[in-house]
């Protein structure tokens, strides 16, 4: 008998029990008595038939004694002719590599089987362009994109820069992703932008444990070949997969970008590490749409969900779930359904039935995870002595009807155990950590620097007219590479024009281009510094009030101030204490059961974000921190554009010192005040430091004791930066000679990049502004910047042979200068500092309040199969929203991530799948850490008052939170301009006992005033707990805790070894076993980066001892609705009237 008479045997499967075997390999021909069994055939090369998920699929549907499996082998299917295969009913066939689809066609022609996946469709996915063509066409958005087609007689015309491309008049900015236009060729490359430091990314199909490799140095766009450009969405690191299994049915699993850091997570079997997660009702329907538009009940696409709205960049065709028994149960069942019914359909009918079945109209569609069939038909696995669809009136896939709802009155087996194992957790009456809010100061960075010359050198004039704005004389920043090499050449040309006449009568370049020649040099010696990069440096152009261009009748006139600004870098070291910092916010705030925060992470029960301002040292030290917190690996550049979110202009202001403008006013005033305070004589100490520190802060008492006397410590300051300079020029004069012996010019260089030229000219730039001889006085806003210079050199530059004489001596009249200082710009006395800290952190206080809000909300509308069920404890309610559809959430900062699908918890081994923790973390500047801190000490007047009043009162009085709806409204008017969702007031209004115990502790308030600086890393946690037993109601169901750390310490003439070994003092947490609180203090590990000190009060610092300080919590106690309350009357406090005038710079 030939071979198309016999059904192929099932390739064996490990799995199989010998019954299952024996019928599997059974030649089953019905009799005629017989109920009617359906020949499907599979048709698809051996490597895909064989693999696991098509055997399971497979081993379920040959229990079903419905269907004869005809598998054909590769040697049938590329070697015999179509009128050999086997005739089968219904097929199952898809393209891989190898795999003949023309002669599969022209199969289907003749045998005209029901196909399960259509086959002229799967052209169409060979070419990402006809992919997206097809998308668009059927509503389903996709990333913006542009198409460079080299494939036809006129190949696109690609214009390419430095931050960008232009493709047929489409600009796509970096970061971007190039795709080749063949689906066939997975080598995808991501291309940064400089501002993130450039540089590219190439995708693979996984290698080992390697699925991408970062290329620093690689910019350029390929040129041969077609691709598609689009934009770069980011994700916050998650790849979603979508597998359908026809049109009704979807199962989603999420995965740890490749984009990040390129290893793979595998599991105990080899496996990549995926978990299910759930889709929203938008993303459900269009899976929809991909399956019926494609024409592929087995289909797998990838879904990109950005700020609410989601992207369909990748359609796959046939793709089956690895390694879940639920999915291949569901899928059996479903494929089953679906044959059965397409096939009875087209028997039903007396013409041929088309290759796809008919869907029926559209009406939104039941969608699950859940198997579409009600109770009463038999499960997945039962054995069945009848047809178990006999009583199936309607199915997905057959004409005029509808499939029939998932049902929701009963869970799955594995969300029942896991009800059984959190009601077992919820009689232990544990505590459950909510949310954990963090705001971080940037790590170690470079001084910042900046120079200022007047120019009017034809060449530099000409460079800033090609960039202004038309018919507008703007000012011009100058960031680019190309345009920082242009001027670099400009500059060179000046100099070699110029240098033969300097010095002589006459200083031809101040009478032709300038004010200074000496500042054309150390421009030149600033732009040739590094490579051109990433954010290391900028120029202004801002033209004089009386400017006219050349080409004017008055050019004459057409002179430019010329600002250079650079620093302010990151470090190496900088980098590392980020990463560690991460580290051990990692293993100390998170609980440890289960694996950690890494397993609560990649299991999608963690909802993390990061947000930073937009300047380069706080999204590096983000990103740092994202790579320790999250255990990454490789460069961060890749992170940080795929994990750190960068506020933009109008959110911009909750972490940039823009947020400083309504305040700025009384700021001035401030250093005003403090200005005339330091430029006095006194007849003792005591009235300095009566006059210098009217709070009596027990650090600035102990600096200021110190000084004395601020004008003659003034003096020795000055005195102390000469010393130091000419050390530092005797240094570099010797490093000079070294260098022309040994013909080896990197003697002359010091830490990141830096010579010892730069290092004196700083050095003499400093001496040069700190005192005006004109003025008689001094610049006592330079203070920060002396203070920064000489930790930052005796830090990385001058120490061992090379140690500065003078260095310790200037290091520690400087802490003390900027120790009663620098927290004083924000107020001195405490109605400016509630006033200033309230101005400055009003936005950030707002976004905090809207996380606190999130983090207490109870969500009311879940369905049983993901509550977090508390039986016989109170409502049972989750915390958290599930994955909403809210018009307002599209667009939005803030936006629901995935979460984990619960009903796959058993299968997972997870135990509590309605675990969610909330994490928000903020990296900022020094500015708003100073403000923040001040809100959360000194709160605001009318916060105050209540206190006061509460604390008078013969019994406390009880308050409900949010009882005023003006501090409602103003708080949800800065979320909506920032592009933040509201808080919704539509919750229990929770009333709470006043009591002023319960909010910052005279420990902690004492601790505080010890705090000589708030140090690099510096940061403030607030983590929110939950006791889910409580009523709703009660005030102590949700609990706030603050903490406070300064930042890294340590003594600038630690050994390196010891200090880029070591952790940031971070510890203002220092959990042993989270989510409980410690009952003391924790101290700070002794090994540290930065400035140690025994005690505020001792200022003899011996470098080799360091003691610990204990970490600071300001409150354990605090009730949510306290807490939330709070900060509603402090961002309301704000006076609508501001006064906008110069921001200055942060620190």
């Amino acid at each position: 008998m030939s071979s198309s008479s016999f059904p192929i045997p099932l390739p064996p499967s490990p799995t199989l029990s010998d019954d299952d075997r024996a019928t599997t390999f059974a030649a089953v021909r019905t009799s005629p008595a017989m109920s009617r069994r359906y020949v499907v055939g599979v048709c698809a090369m051996e490597k895909k038939t064989r693999s696991k998920p098509m055997q399971e699929i497979l081993r379920r549907l040959n229990k079903k004694k419905q269907f004869d499996l005809v598998v054909f082998t590769d040697e049938m299917t590329l070697r015999q002719p179509i009128e050999d295969w086997p005739i089968c009913d219904a097929m199952f066939s898809f393209y891989s590599t190898g795999f003949p689809l023309e002669k599969a066609e022209r199969y289907v022609q003749l045998r005209r089987p029901v196909l399960v996946n259509d086959l002229s469709m799967q052209h169409v996915l060979f070419d990402r362009r006809k992919v997206y063509e097809v998308l668009i066409r059927n509503g389903v958005n996709v990333p913006r994109h542009a198409i460079v087609n080299r494939d036809g007689p006129a190949p696109d015309v690609l214009e390419e820069s430095e931050n960008c491309i232009i493709v047929n008049g489409v600009q796509i900015n970096k970061p971007f992703v190039e795709k080749p236009a063949n689906a066939e060729d997975h080598n995808i490359y991501i291309y940064y932008p400089t501002s993130a430091g450039g540089g590219s990314k190439r995708l693979f199909r996984k290698v080992g444990d390697r699925s991408s490799e970062f290329y620093p140095d690689v910019n350029q766009v390929r040129r041969e070949g077609s691709y598609i450009y689009e934009e770069f969405l980011n994700t916050q690191g998650t790849d979603v997969k979508v597998y359908t299994v026809g049109p009704n049915y979807g199962h989603a699993e999420a995965r740890k970008s490749p984009v990040l850091d390129g290893r793979v997570m595998r599991d105990s079997v080899g496996k990549e590490v995926r978990y299910p997660v759930i889709l929203n009702s938008v993303e459900k329907d269009i899976a929809r749409k991909v399956c019926l538009a494609f024409q592929q009940t087995v289909c797998g696409f990838d879904l990109l969900r950005v700020r609410g709205t989601s992207y369909v960049c990748d359609v796959n065709g046939w793709s089956f779930v690895k390694n879940s028994k639920k999915y291949y149960d569901d899928c059996g069942l479903v494929l089953q359904n679906y044959l059965l019914t397409a096939l009875r359909y087209r028997n039903n009918r007396s013409s041929r039935s088309p290759r796809y079945p008919p869907s029926p109209s559209y009406s939104p569609p039941p969608f699950s995870t859940e198997p579409l069939v009600d109770n009463h038909y038999p499960t997945l696995g039962s054995s069945h002595s009848s047809d178990p669809f006999e009583h199936l009136s309607g199915s997905f896939g057959s004409p005029g009807t509808h499939p029939p709802p998932p049902s929701h009155s009963r869970l799955s087996s594995s969300s029942s155990t896991s009800t059984d194992d959190m009601h077992h957790n919820w009689h232990e009456k544990k505590e459950e950590l909510r949310a954990v809010i963090a705001i971080v100061r940037h790590g170690d960075r470079t001084p910042k620097q900046k120079l200022k010359t007047r120019v009017w050198a034809s060449s530099l004039v000409n460079f800033y007219e090609k960039r202004r704005t038309k018919d507008k004389f703007d000012e011009v920043k100058v960031k680019a590479v190309m345009d920082l090499q242009e001027l670099l050449d400009i500059v060179r040309n000046l100099i070699k024009e110029y240098a033969p006449n300097v010095g002589s009568k006459g200083a031809v370049w101040e009478k032709e281009g300038g004010d200074s020649f000496e500042k054309l040099l150390q421009i030149k010696r600033v732009l040739e510094r590094w490579k051109f990069a990433g954010i290391n440096r900028k120029v202004q152009f801002k033209p004089r009030r009386e400017y006219m261009p050349p080409s004017s009748a008055s050019g004459t006139n057409s002179e430019l101030l010329l600002i250079m600004k650079w620093g302010g870098d990151l470090t190496e070291t900088g980098k590392r204490q980020g990463e560690q910092l991460g580290n051990r916010f990692r293993n100390e705030l998170y609980p440890v059961e289960e694996g950690g925060l890494l397993r609560l992470h990649s299991t999608f029960r963690h909802d993390l974000k990061i947000f930073t301002s937009d300047e380069g040292r706080v999204q590096m030290t983000a990103a740092a921190f994202a790579k320790g917190f999250l255990e990454l690996e490789g460069d961060l550049t890749p992170i940080l554009v795929s994990l750190v979110t960068t506020l933009d202009k109008d959110a911009n202001k909750m972490l940039d010192h823009s947020g400083q403008a309504d305040a700025n006013e009384e700021i001035e005033k401030t250093k005003a005040n403090m200005r005339k305070l330091l430029h006095r004589e006194y007849a003792s100490v005591d009235a300095f430091v009566a006059a210098a520190a009217p709070l009596g802060t027990a650090s600035m008492v102990a600096a200021l004791r110190q000084i004395a006397q601020p004008l003659e410590a003034l003096r020795k300051l000055h005195d102390l930066i000469k010393l130091v300079k000419t050390e530092i020029k005797e240094i570099g004069a010797e490093a000079e000679k070294t260098a022309v012996l040994l013909n080896d010019p990197s003697v002359n260089e010091v830490y990141m990049g830096e010579t010892l030229v730069l290092v004196s000219e700083r050095w003499e730039k400093l001496y040069r502004d700190f005192y005006s001889a004109k003025k008689l006085e001094y610049d006592l806003s330079k203070l920060p910047d002396i203070y920064d210079c000489i930790k930052y050199d005796m830090l990385h530059n001058f120490k061992g042979a090379m140690s500065l004489k003078h260095g310790r001596a200037l290091f520690e009249l400087a802490e003390c200068f900027v120790t009663c200082y620098v927290p004083q710009e924000y107020g001195m006395d405490v109605a400016e500092k509630q006033s200033i800290g309230a101005k400055v952190s009003q936005a950030l206080c707002a976004k905090i309040r809207s996380d606190i809000a999130m983090a207490m909300t109870i969500a009311r509308d879940e369905t049983p199969a993901v509550v977090n069920s508390a039986i016989g404890y109170g409502s049972g309610k989750s915390f958290l929203p599930l994955c909403t559809d809210d018009a307002e959430e599209m667009d939005c900062l803030e936006h629901n991530g995935y979460r984990l699908d619960p009903s796959f918890a058993k299968e997972l081994r997870i135990k509590s799948p309605g675990t969610q923790v909330r994490t928000r973390l903020y990296f900022t500047s020094e500015s708003h850490m100073h403000t923040l801190l001040n809100v959360l000490r000194h709160q605001c007047p009318t916060w105050t008052s209540r206190v006061a009043a509460a604390t008078a009162a013969p019994a406390s009085p009880i308050r409900t939170a949010a009882s005023v709806p003006e501090e409602e409204e103003v708080t949800n008017a800065l979320l909506k301009q920032m592009g933040i969702n509201k808080i919704h007031g539509d919750g229990p209004k929770i009333q709470y006992e006043m009591d002023p115990a319960k909010m910052i502790t005279p420990d902690a308030l004492s601790a505080l005033d010890h705090v000589t600086e708030l140090d690099y890393l510096a940061h403030i946690i607030v983590r929110v707990f939950e006791q889910p037993w409580l009523p709703e109601e009660d005030e102590h169901r949700f609990r706030v805790e603050i903490a406070f750390s300064p930042g890294v310490r340590g003594d600038p003439e630690m050994p390196e070894i010891t200090r880029s070994t070591s952790t940031s003092s971070a510890s203002s947490f220092g959990i042993s076993s989270p989510p409980s609180t410690p009952t003391g203090g924790v101290d700070i590990p002794a090994a540290r980066a930065f400035l140690e000190k025994k005690d505020s009060s001792q200022m003899d610092l011996d470098p080799r001892v360091v003691e610990p300080d204990n970490k600071i919590y300001l409150t354990t106690n605090m009730p949510g609705a306290m807490f939330d309350d709070m900060l509603g009357t402090c961002i309301a406090s704000v006076s609508t009237t501001t006064a906008h005038g110069y921001v200055p710079e942060s620190v």
